[in-house]
């Protein structure tokens, strides 16, 4: 704050029409001046000093109004226009009128001036803190003139906002008459009021007198109890009982839903809790529609401030208190004390909330999600956290899939990874290969016992054959050959602190798969080995009734637990899960780095020309063999190979082909296939040849091959294997063979070969075009045969409710319409086809999804994934228009605002170098809604500011994704970050706050903790580091080599060598 806010002044208000004050008088006029001579010293001095902290409050939020300025444009120039005449009016009135100048009183002496203002030059230093007045000090009264600002005559009028008194327009529709129930009664000048219906007044009424105003106002209900219902902008509510005028009666009859929907729908749902308590659904609405009331108030560039999102935590958590008041069945109960007890932790300290979970044990019983929320708690507290205790939360649930996975994720990021890996081992191998005599959990854990500790290759490992095999052939087994201890790294460092932190990492970095009794190493750290009494508590068998179903669950719970995305996605706990901020570890291809100021004479043709995030880590989207062999030049939807993932990548790839092969999971291997082309993309055809001779007739198989083949560049073998799996699905109309020949046509497309192309996707209809040598050209009769056959089955299969074998029919009639229709009303080029009709079929398929209540379903999205792809060959083809590619992909997120291809073409196509950033609006007002809001989207976004924005814009986009429910406990978010401030010289001072916010929200990551010592030693004192590696130790995790005694260690080095020295 200036000087000159600092200093006290009595100014005359800015809204004032009225003469300049004579030179007799001593005494300044108080702003909104309506206090009585008769009222107490006490009661003006307080008066007084709550005005003055209100003009600096007001001050202070000065800075902030232009940021809404441009809302009220409109308005702005009426209102204008009528202060004018209302000057002129009030001029021409007070020189022809004596009675209406003003009259000078006689000066006051000082000591009667000193009493009743006092001027407060301390102020009060907790309304910074609580952001207003303490107004249990104020005095209570009453506004004269009903709220309407001195010196007006217009509709400014002071209003509350939360605990704050403002000035706003007060605009038709807005007073708070119009929202009151009124009794219809007989009035006796009803003819008189009727006779002015048919004309809108020009002046207002004259003010009705007192008591009839009370009389009126006598029999009108009670304003809603909660100043948040209302919204932020409250013209309608004050703090004085009649401030109502009668001007506002006739004008506040208009329709409120046309000025204000998110007012209207808050006064709506506080009437329907009113009326009926013991609607749940209605409680749950108005306390959801806070959410929706607090963003209303902020824009792109002032996000709400702390206080004010503390407020609506508040105002949440006592609708949510009043809800649970009136819940009568224990369902409603677990739907209240869900999100009750998650706003509970932003209002109340830590001790409450343990004291508020401790009360609630019984109905954590009967409810997972409940007691999921206790467990998120419980891991994000750092005053209670500790291993031990959060295992011990973990296996009290141990036989959920989702707590199964939490427990072995939270172990691997303590640092006991072996331990977490072996537990995933052991558990795919007792319910993919038990034996089948055993049944009882007894014999199959010793059996499992002897298998295990036989140290035999297990599933997961090379040459790997399964317990099964193993007992099978009698117990026996040959381990495999003891691996050697590769060496530590040797720092060059000085810093002691990051020559251990180097040792540390090194170590953990070999306990990312769990070793044998007869490996070098492990005689110094006993955790190196898994034995089966480590693993066994963390075992339950799946039975083999319920095997089958839930198998596809497993195996996308343990691919979510090695760093990959689902792959089938078959109940919503996957779904759940694959948004989990502390299941999901997020990707490392994202490195942060320095950023440069933007120079701001970039070509944006030369940005455009970069391809998209095609990299972009973790994808958001729908699996299809489209983004599973991608090759390069699209988005892959497993991400790429590197150090960082190789040893898990290796797991999964021996994982999936242990459970293809010996387990006979066809479902899996398009999956296994994948993960093979992930490792090697040149080493596809040996494993696929494999799968293809034991699933022969798996035609997505072989157009899973085909397309691996052409993305490793191979387009020959690639034509050949789509030609032989077409060749064997000639006699069979189903999806699958009709997906081939949509893949075989746009690869064809992607090569240029537009009339290949166009004989590829009728050739799917009719035999006559199926001869790769002595084909005839495609005429208007093949192209019509096969645009309806395309529709027809595709009708028929949108009817069964078939989606997945509608997707294929509705892709192959998107083709054909870009490959043959005419009269295209975009730009074209002849290397290009017919995007506009293209896109209408979309549209139209599109709106058939949601008219049968499949808007959310995975097809739905694959198809608008592959219209995405269609625009972007489109547009790299020739030319096109920015704006229609923009408006389509606009669309498509409205659809599903998470999807990463959506969000990454919508930023390469926003290529300008405007003002005007619209992927920023976009993902604000679309993207990172709280319905929305997701760790995928914050990745993008910062990435995005990487790119287009600057240190201050890519720090602001790290702030919001951490200040997010749905990412603030995120340790791979919380990396990225410290790692950001790190790098970037302006932000290194404030990267040691950075990694203490990270180490409250993440005391079970030893890697968040480690940064203190790989990133952040330069910058942190000893003590702080020694600090850091004590509570490290204190809260349970792994600890590789204690630092006190290396520290020692190198104490006696030194002074050994100062010895010889």
């Amino acid at each position: 704050m200036s000087d000159e806010d600092e200093t006290p002044k009595l100014t005359v208000p800015k809204f004032a029409s009225f003469r300049p004050k004579p030179e007799t008088s001593a005494l300044k006029v108080p702003k909104f001046s309506s206090f009585k001579s008769k009222e107490k010293e006490s009661s003006a001095s307080a008066d007084s000093r709550s005005r003055e902290r209100e003009r600096d409050r007001d001050s202070r939020r000065k800075r902030h109004h232009h940021s809404d300025s441009h809302r009220d444009h409109h308005h702005s120039k009426r209102h204008r226009s009528e202060h004018r005449e209302r000057e002129k009016s009030r001029r021409s009135s007070r020189s022809g009128t004596p009675e209406h100048q003003r009259r000078v009183n006689p000066p006051r002496d000082n000591k009667e001036a000193s009493r009743l203002y006092v001027i407060d030059t301390k102020g009060d230093p907790l309304i910074i803190r609580y952001g207003h007045i303490d107004r249990a000090q104020v005095p209570a009264y009453y506004r004269d003139g009903y709220g309407k600002v001195l010196g007006t005559t217009g509709r400014l009028v002071i209003h509350r906002d939360g605990p704050r008194d403002q000035f706003s327009l007060r605009m038709p529709g807005e007073g708070s008459y119009a929202f009151k129930d009124k009794d219809v009664r007989k009035q006796e000048n009803d003819s008189l009021e009727d006779a002015d219906d048919d004309f809108l007044p020009l002046n207002t009424s004259k003010k009705r007198k007192r008591g009839q105003q009370d009389t009126e106002s006598s029999g009108e209900e009670e304003k809603p109890s909660y100043r948040s219902i209302e919204g932020k902008a409250k013209a309608r509510q004050f703090v004085d009982s009649d401030l109502e005028s009668d001007s506002d009666s006739a004008a506040e009859q208009v329709d409120l839903d046309q000025n204000n929907p998110l007012k209207w729908k808050s006064i709506q749902l506080s009437r329907r809790v009113k009326d009926q308590p013991d609607d749940i659904d209605a409680w749950l609405e108005l306390a959801n529609h806070q959410d929706a009331l607090l963003r209303a108030g902020e824009d792109i560039d002032h996000r709400a401030l702390e206080a004010e999102v503390h407020s609506f935590a508040e105002i949440k958590l006592h609708m949510l208190e009043s809800a649970l008041a009136n819940v009568s069945t224990p369902q409603d109960r677990t739907r209240v004390l869900v999100p009750l007890m998650r706003e509970g932790v932003k209002v109340w300290n830590s001790k409450t909330v343990v004291k508020k979970w401790a009360d609630l044990q019984k109905d954590e019983e009967t409810s997972f999600t409940l007691w999921k929320t206790h467990l998120d708690f419980a891991l994000s507290n750092i005053s209670t956290f500790h291993y031990d205790s959060i295992k011990q939360m973990h296996l009290s649930r141990l036989g959920q899939i989702l707590a199964r996975s939490g427990l072995t994720r939270f172990i691997y990021d303590s640092g006991y990874k072996e331990l977490a890996v072996a537990a995933w081992q052991a558990f795919l191998e007792l319910n993919f290969f038990r034996p089948p005599h055993l049944n009882d959990q007894t014999t199959a854990f010793e059996s499992l016992r002897d298998f295990w500790e036989s140290e035999v290759p297990r599933i997961g490992e090379a040459d790997a054959q399964g317990w099964a095999k193993f007992v099978q052939d009698g117990g026996i087994g040959d381990a495999p050959e003891p691996l050697e201890d590769n060496k530590d790294v040797v720092s060059q460092s000085r810093d002691d602190y990051r020559r251990w932190a180097i040792i540390e990492h090194s170590q953990a970095e070999k306990a990312r798969m769990p070793a044998r009794t007869m490996d070098e190493g492990t005689e110094d750290d006993p955790f190196r080995v898994a034995m089966f009494s480590d693993i066994e508590p963390l075992l339950f068998i799946v039975p083999r009734s319920v095997m089958q179903v839930l198998q596809e669950q497993l195996v996308d719970a343990f691919l979510i637990f090695a760093g990959f995305p689902p792959t089938f996605r078959s109940n919503t706990w996957t779904e759940e899960a694959l948004h989990d901020q502390f299941l999901v570890c997020s990707s490392k291809t994202q490195e942060p780095r320095t950023l440069n100021a933007p120079s701001g004479d970039e070509d944006p043709v030369e940005i455009q020309r970069k391809p998209p995030a095609f990299a972009h880590q973790p994808l958001c989207v729908s699996q299809s063999p489209d983004i599973l062999f991608s090759g390069g030049e699209w988005f892959s939807y497993l991400p790429e190979r590197d150090g960082s993932n190789e040893v898990e990548l290796n797991l999964a790839f021996n994982v999936t082909k242990q459970l293809v092969h010996s387990a006979n999971f066809e479902a899996l291997a398009e999956c296994y296939l994948a993960l093979c082309a992930a490792w090697d993309r040149t080493g596809v055809k040996k494993p696929a040849k494999a799968l293809l001779k034991r699933y022969p007739t798996n035609l997505d198989l072989y157009g899973a091959y085909a397309l691996a083949e052409s993305a490793s560049g191979s387009h020959d073998v690639a034509v050949k294997v789509f030609s032989s799996a077409t060749a064997l699905a000639s006699k069979a109309s189903t999806s699958s063979a009709f997906g081939l020949w949509r893949r075989w046509s746009w690869m064809e497309l992607e090569l240029g070969d537009k009339k290949a192309a166009t004989q590829r996707i009728c050739a799917s209809v009719d035999d006559s075009l199926r001869s790769l040598d002595q084909a005839p050209d495609v005429s208007s009769t093949h192209i019509l045969k096969a645009h309806q056959g395309f529709s027809s089955r595709m009708n028929d299969f949108l009817s069964a409710g078939e989606l997945d074998h509608a997707e294929p029919l509705i892709e192959c009639l998107v083709l054909l319409s870009y490959l043959t229709a005419e009269g295209c009303s975009e730009p074209t080029s002849d290397s290009q086809g017919n995007i506009s009709a293209a896109i209408e079929v979309i549209h139209k398929q599109s709106l058939e999804f949601k008219r049968r209540g499949y808007q959310a379903s995975p097809a739905h999205e694959r198809v608008l994934q592959f219209a995405a792809r269609l625009l972007y060959l489109h547009a790299t083809r020739g030319p096109f228009r920015r704006a229609y590619l923009l408006d389509q992909l606009k669309q498509f997120l409205v659809c599903f605002p998470r999807n990463s291809i959506f969000l990454a073409l919508f930023e390469w196509a926003d290529s300008s170098l405007r003002v005007i950033d619209e992927t920023r609006t976009l993902l604000y007002e679309t993207v990172l809604t709280p319905a929305q809001d997701c760790l995928g989207s914050r990745l993008f976004a910062i990435h995005h500011e990487m790119e287009r924005g600057n240190v201050n814009t890519t720090k602001a986009a790290f702030e919001h994704a951490v200040s997010s429910d749905v990412c603030k406990s995120n340790t791979g978010l919380w990396i990225k970050f410290i790692q950001f401030c790190s790098m970037q010289r302006e932000l290194r001072p404030k990267a040691k706050d950075v990694l203490f916010r990270a180490l409250r929200q993440c005391p079970w990551s030893k890697d968040v903790m480690m940064e203190a010592f790989l990133t952040l030693n330069r910058d942190m004192e000893s003590s702080e580091l020694k600090g850091v590696f004590e509570t490290m130790a204190s809260k349970g995790l792994r600890v590789h080599v204690d630092l006190d005694e290396f520290l020692e260690k190198r104490r006696n080095e030194r002074r050994v060598q100062k010895g010889r020295g």
